[in-house]
């Protein structure tokens, strides 16, 4: 399903449609985390080396392996467990159970619009035993969270998905105790992926870089074809697919600057490599060592894009905390 995203750069406006939460909430069922969706044949992150690049950026170059450990181990300056986390937008739950694996907490809340997705976490968690992990399928844009209560709120790939920013953003931060904090992992590119004719043109033409025998398509429909063309995608498909996918995207950053002070903010690129390599990802192995310096090729024609400023880093590692003050106009 979710290779219905992926066509042509439309222009039309994009219409919401009739009942997106239950569109949103079906779609994410159907496409959680370990779905053909996020294989490493289809998908970026699944790359190994891609993954270890993201690792890397996302940890600023320290000596943690992921994001969620840098986070802990730079910000939260405790020698045991916290009292309490929330993770928004959980899905089917890799997140608490790498925080649980941490003994990061001694309870944590976790919640996510999708049923199926719950399902799988709460098995997933009873599996490893994690007992102290709550699962339920809430809406966090129509839920109020408990006052000063969480020492630590997490968004992984979540928080793009949410309209409500500011409404969100203000219960965040109402639910935080003084000193607690703010992690995500997140896309915060342009909405619906209505991308810009320079990134478009940038992604166009590194695609037509990559030799052909690295072209090839996993995707079923296309599987083994050469694709000629990036599989960028149509805003008004991808708002039928999801109306909630990037629906405030570019605006995350600058809502959140209004209800806290970021520490940290560590760009992970992916302006060019999410759709460059979406569908044809299984090309690139580490036994074939002309396929991965074709990649490191494509890793510095983003970064040299982004270093210059002609591109944003598309995706984003953040560590903020509760702003004390009236949030800004």
């Amino acid at each position: 399903m979710l290779k219905k995203l992926f066509s042509s750069l439309g222009t039309r406006a994009v219409p919401m449609p009739e009942n997106p939460k239950g569109i949103t909430a079906n779609h994410w069922s159907e496409n959680m985390a370990g779905s053909d969706a996020f294989s490493p044949e289809i998908y970026w992150l699944a790359v190994p080396e891609v993954q270890k690049r993201f690792r890397q950026l996302a940890c600023r170059g320290s000596d943690f392996p992921a994001w969620v450990q840098y986070c802990v181990g730079a910000f939260l300056d405790t020698n045991g467990p916290v009292a309490n986390m929330l993770s928004i937008g959980c899905g089917s739950g890799a997140l608490e159970r790498d925080l649980f694996r941490l003994n990061a907490f001694h309870h944590c809340d976790a919640i996510d619009i999708a049923p199926a997705a719950i399902e799988t976490a709460l098995r997933e968690a009873v599996s490893i035993g994690a007992r102290s992990i709550d699962y339920r399928v809430t809406d966090v844009e129509k839920t109020n969270l408990p006052e000063v209560h969480y020492d630590a709120v997490w968004f992984n790939g979540s928080l793009h998905h949410i309209q409500e920013l500011e409404a969100v953003c203000e219960r965040v931060r109402g639910s935080l105790k003084p000193n607690g904090w703010l992690f995500f992992n997140e896309y915060v590119g342009a909405n619906h992926f209505a991308f810009g004719p320079q990134q478009v043109a940038a992604i166009t033409h590194a695609f037509a870089m990559i030799p052909e025998r690295y072209r090839l398509s996993f995707v079923n429909g296309s599987f083994g074809q050469v694709q000629h063309l990036p599989p960028l995608p149509d805003p008004v498909e991808v708002v039928r697919v999801d109306p909630s996918e990037a629906v405030r995207s570019q605006d995350i950053l600058k809502v959140v600057e209004d209800y806290f002070d970021i520490h940290t903010l560590n760009p992970c690129g992916g302006s060019l490599l999410q759709f460059l390599l979406h569908g044809i990802a299984g090309n690139f192995r580490q036994e074939d060592p002309n396929s991965i310096r074709i990649l490191q090729m494509l890793f510095d024609i983003e970064d040299g894009l982004i270093e210059s400023g002609v591109l944003k880093s598309d995706f984003v590692v953040v560590a903020a905390t509760p702003r004390l003050d009236t949030p800004r106009p």
